[in-house]
C-alpha cells in the first residue's frame, strides 16, 4: 500500500514552501477543441516544464520559472482537462497529450526544446517520442516517474507494489476523490505541509473534473513506455531524478534499461519544491550540457 502513496502524488499541485499566488498566464489555441494555459518568462533556448495528473502550471512558478528565466525560455502549461485549460469529453489520456505537446510547441514556434515533466507528465513526453520520435527535442529529465506503472517483476520500479493496489486506487477515486487527495497529499513531502498547503492543493486538483482524472488515472495506471525510455537511451540526454523512496528500484532499472541515463537522488515526489536548490543546480548542470 505504501507505493500508492507515491503514485496518488502525482495529484498535489501547486507552490507548497510559499504562499500561492493568483492565477496568471496566456491562453493559445493548439486545435479545434483545445485552448491551452500556460504561463511563460525569459528568453534563449525553451524549456518546458509539464506538469502531472490533474497538475496546473503553477507548481513551477515560484521557485523554477524565475530561477531557469536567467537563461532560457522557460514555459509550464496545463495539460488539457487540467487547471485553465479546456475541459473536453473526449481525447482525456496520454496519447493525446502528447499530441497537445506537439501542438502547444508548434502553435508558439518553440524550437530545439528541452523537455522537464513530474510524474505522469513524463507520460505526456514519453507519447510525444512514441508519435515524434525526438524531433525539435533537446533534451528529457524526468521527476520521479518510471515508465511503466505496473510492475513487471517483484520489486521492480513502478508506481504500484503489484496489481492488487490498482483496485484500491481506483475505487478510492471514484468515491471519494477529496478524501483520498486529502489523506495522501501531505505525504508527498519529508517535512510536515500545513493546513493551509493541504487545502490549496486540494483546491488546484479540483480544478480537473472527476471524470477526466478518473480516465487519465486509468490510461496511467496501464500505460507503458518501457520501449521509449529505452530508444532515448544515448539518443537523447536525458536525467532522471529519483525519490529517495524509490532510489534502489529506479537505478537497478535504468542500469537495465537506460544505463546512459544521468541520476540524481533527491527527497521525495515534491523535490522541486522542497529543495529548490538542490534540484535546480542540478537540472541547470544538465541543461548546460544539453545546449
Amino acid at each position: 500500500m505504501k507505493s500508492i502513496l507515491f503514485h496518488l502524488c502525482l495529484a498535489l499541485l501547486g507552490n507548497c514552501a510559499a504562499t500561492p499566488l493568483a492565477a496568471a498566464g496566456k491562453f493559445v489555441r493548439v486545435s479545434p477543441d483545445l485552448e491551452m494555459h500556460y504561463e511563460e518568462a525569459g528568453t534563449g533556448n525553451p524549456v518546458i516544464f509539464i506538469t502531472g495528473w490533474t497538475g496546473v502550471a503553477e507548481v513551477f512558478r515560484t521557485y523554477q520559472m524565475p530561477h531557469f528565466a536567467k537563461k532560457h525560455r522557460v514555459l509550464a502549461y496545463d495539460p488539457r482537462g487540467q487547471g485553465h485549460s479546456s475541459k473536453t469529453l473526449d481525447n482525456n489520456h496520454y496519447t493525446q497529450h502528447g499530441q497537445d505537446l506537439r501542438a502547444f510547441m508548434t502553435a508558439l514556434g518553440l524550437k530545439n526544446v528541452a523537455l522537464v515533466a513530474w510524474s505522469w507528465g513524463c507520460h505526456d513526453a514519453y507519447a510525444y517520442f512514441r508519435a515524434y520520435g525526438t524531433d525539435n527535442v533537446r533534451a528529457f529529465a524526468c521527476i520521479d516517474q518510471p515508465p511503466r506503472s505496473l510492475p513487471a517483476q517483484k520489486n521492480d520500479w513502478a508506481d504500484y507494489g503489484d496489481f492488487s493496489e490498482v483496485g484500491g486506487f481506483l475505487t478510492g477515486l471514484a468515491y471519494d476523490r477529496r478524501r483520498v487527495m486529502a489523506e495522501f497529499i501531505p505525504t508527498m513531502m519529508q517535512r510536515k505541509m500545513t493546513p493551509e498547503e493541504v487545502a490549496w492543493n486540494q483546491e488546484q486538483v479540483a480544478k480537473t473534473p472527476d471524470y477526466v482524472a478518473t480516465l487519465l488515472a486509468l490510461d496511467g495506471t496501464f500505460a507503458d513506455y518501457t520501449d521509449e525510455a529505452r530508444k532515448l537511451d544515448g539518443k537523447l540526454p536525458v536525467l532522471n531524478f529519483l525519490s529517495e523512496a524509490k532510489a534502489e528500484a529506479g537505478r537497478a532499472w535504468l542500469a537495465r534499461n537506460a544505463p546512459r541515463s544521468e541520476i540524481v537522488v533527491l527527497g521525495n515526489h515534491m523535490m522541486f519544491l522542497e529543495f529548490p536548490e538542490a534540484f535546480n543546480g542540478a537540472l541547470d548542470r544538465f541543461l548546460d550540457k544539453a545546449r
